[in-house]
């Protein structure tokens, strides 16, 4: 499987400028023979909180959802991308929507909200997708903080966990390299921490992208990565801005 990781900058509630974004890294993945392209936590909609912009949550109807669905088949790449969801049952959930072949092939609704996420509902059932016949998971954001992604893709026969994130960096703006870096070295030593032991024991893959960069009122680390099945980083991104990363999983 060739993979795309994309660690973009997803303006909250801009989700025309998140489309284009995602157009773009759509056919850098095309012209590269990407069989699959994963975008970060809440990457259409940007990182929302329903009790401010409960406005820009997206149902699955949304016309924005069925461009970047048909957009992805046009360049023939499957794609996880991450949504603020309001669902049919009226409550809000932190989405990633695997699209392939021009439909919603399944979603992941997280099962983990962080502490923050108190406006969200929590999903009730991990996720197996495949392309080409292989079989993953999915994890987003604070998922990683118990195993149970990571556990149940393992059981069910998949060699690699997809982990979409986008984890706020508190306290003072970034304002430069200094500070930036700062925010990105908590993640990746948080990642290592838990994905290097993880991917060992169960014997997976644990790839990651992250949202990167400054929006209105937060900042994000950044960082896409692969962790192969014994716990080592496979390939990474070196820093905090955003960027691709291709990998052969």
């Amino acid at each position: 499987m060739r993979v795309l990781l994309a660690s973009i900058n997803c303006q909250k509630a801009e989700i025309e400028l998140n489309l284009e974004i995602h157009k773009r890294v759509i056919r850098e993945a095309s012209d590269a023979a990407c069989d699959l392209v994963v975008f970060p936590e809440m990457s259409l909609t940007g990182y929302l909180d329903p009790a401010i912009h409960s406005e820009y949550c997206l149902d699955l109807d949304s016309p924005y959802i069925a461009a970047l669905v048909k957009y992805g088949e046009e360049h023939s790449v499957d794609i996880l991308f991450g949504i603020a969801e309001l669902g049919t049952d009226d409550n809000f959930y932190i989405s990633q929507i695997h699209a392939s072949s021009g439909a919603i092939f399944g979603i992941y609704r997280k099962r983990h909200l962080a502490d923050n996420e108190s406006a969200f509902t929590a999903g009730l059932d991990a996720y197996q997708g495949e392309v080409d016949a292989e079989p993953f998971g999915i994890a987003v954001c604070a998922d990683y903080e118990v195993a149970d992604e990571f556990v149940t893709a393992s059981e069910s026969g998949a060699g690699v966990v997809f982990h979409s994130s986008a984890p706020g960096l508190y306290g003072e703006r970034k304002t430069d390299d200094a500070s930036w870096q700062s925010g990105f070295d908590w993640w990746r030593t948080s990642c290592i921490e838990k994905h290097s032991s993880r991917a060992k024991e169960l014997g997976i893959s644990i790839a990651l992208a992250t949202q990167a960069g400054a929006t209105v009122d937060e900042d994000f680390p950044g960082w896409s990565a692969l962790f192969g099945p014994e716990g080592e980083i496979v390939a990474e991104l070196p820093d905090w801005k955003a960027g691709n990363l291709i990998v052969e999983i």
